[in-house]
């Protein structure tokens, strides 16, 4: 008897899973993070920050009212000299607790091979992937982002570094159709424990008056700074114009060169004994396809005090403004203390099992920053609530 099984993200990681061969093991990663919550007023649990481009930082400990995991298989297969993988992975969001109508959906499903006589150090990919990121954990934000739907080639020996190209095509309904051709130069070696990472951007919309852009990233990755074990830093200074983002993806295709940016992100993080943490500075500059400019600035950070090998103390501050021309500047500040119970005591350990109070302010002009009717005339809150973080 044959029997048809429906087709969904989840039956086709069954099918990966189980079509795996048993010479070689299937790998399997993944994140999330989950957890219940309170806040002061009548109202669900809220969390707090402000809103949109770089003005819109929000510092994520005891600061994520959602329910979010990614869950990746990977099976690696190898025949006559050419190395090969298959990627698939699905993800889950959920906006509140105790909601989950989104369902599983395929945030990546792409394959590569490595080996081929034209180019033997080189990677050549198809499919939807993520391509190359760059984030600060603190405020879950990818600065550099180059993923979607394309095909490239990576790792590339060029000097020092790799050189790596990729195209890309959106035709989601949601936006206007568009192109985009990314190229990266990484792992260029420079100063002592020191790297420089480059990455460029060309985008255009696909459709009549579709405009032009482009964007330039440098990325300097340094470990062990002024000579310490243990603490390093990760500098970011990017530009783009027209329909290309800051972060190296798809901006608005319909903006043409009045709209362009800058920031300048600089991250350090550290573990010295029982004391690890992550700090953020950054500043943008940001004009939209009218020549509206904002203007934005966040300076927050995040640190972790073991008192035993599995319990420590995090607690994290952070504080975010933005000013657009014409309007006032719009602030919010932010304070979370979390007892932390973790399978080990240095800051990166996972998981995570937290209880944590939050408390943030902020000004009229921020507006409501937590989306809730019930903070629509407030300028403050507090919300409560425990949390699980793991990544595996």
């Amino acid at each position: 008897m044959k029997h048809k099984l429906p087709f969904t993200p989840a039956a086709l990681v069954l099918a990966l899973g189980f079509g795996a061969s048993s010479a070689q093991a299937l790998d399997y990663t993944g994140y999330f993070r989950a957890g219940p919550g309170l806040t002061s007023e009548d109202a669900s649990r809220a969390c707090y920050g402000l809103n949109g481009g770089s003005k819109g930082m929000k510092y994520r400990l005891g600061n994520e009212c959602d329910f979010y995991g990614e869950f990746q298989l990977a099976q690696g297969f190898s025949k006559d000299g050419i190395d090969t993988k298959a990627v698939l992975m699905v993800n889950h969001y959920t906006g509140a607790t105790d909601n989950s109508s989104e369902g599983l959906k395929i945030e990546q499903m792409w394959a590569e091979a490595k080996g081929f006589d034209i180019a033997p150090n080189a990677t050549f990919w198809i499919g939807k992937e993520r391509g190359r990121r760059g984030d600060v954990h603190i405020v879950d934000t990818f600065f550099v982002e180059m993923m979607g739907v394309g095909a490239g080639m990576k790792g590339l020996p060029a000097g020092t570094g790799k050189f790596g190209v990729a195209f890309y095509k959106t035709d989601s309904d949601a936006v206007h159709p568009g192109n985009r051709f990314n190229a990266e130069w990484v792992d260029v070696a420079a100063n002592a424990n020191g790297k420089i990472n480059l990455f460029a951007s060309i985008t255009k919309g696909d459709f009549e008056d579709g405009k032009s852009g482009g964007g330039l990233t440098l990325r300097h990755d340094q470990t062990d700074l002024f000579g310490m074990t243990g603490l390093n830093n990760v500098l970011f200074v990017q530009a783009s114009q027209g329909s290309a983002a800051l972060n190296m993806n798809f901006g608005d295709l319909t903006a043409g060169s009045k709209a362009k940016g800058w920031r300048i992100v600089e991250s350090v993080n550290w573990q010295r004994g029982v004391l690890g943490g992550q700090a953020m500075l950054l500043g943008a500059s940001e004009t939209d396809g009218a020549g509206v400019r904002t203007t934005s600035l966040s300076a927050g950070g995040r640190m972790s005090y073991a008192f035993t090998k599995n319990f420590k103390l995090v607690t994290e501050a952070g504080y975010s403004q933005y000013k657009t021309e014409g309007a006032p500047t719009a602030k919010l500040a932010k304070l979370t203390i979390a007892p932390t119970l973790a399978t080990g005591p240095d800051f990166w350990s996972r998981p995570e099992f937290r209880l944590y109070v939050t408390t943030a302010k902020w000004n009229a002009p921020a507006g409501n920053v937590t989306g809730q009717a019930a903070f629509a005339d407030k300028t403050n809150g507090t919300s409560y609530g425990a949390q699980v973080e793991w990544w595996f």
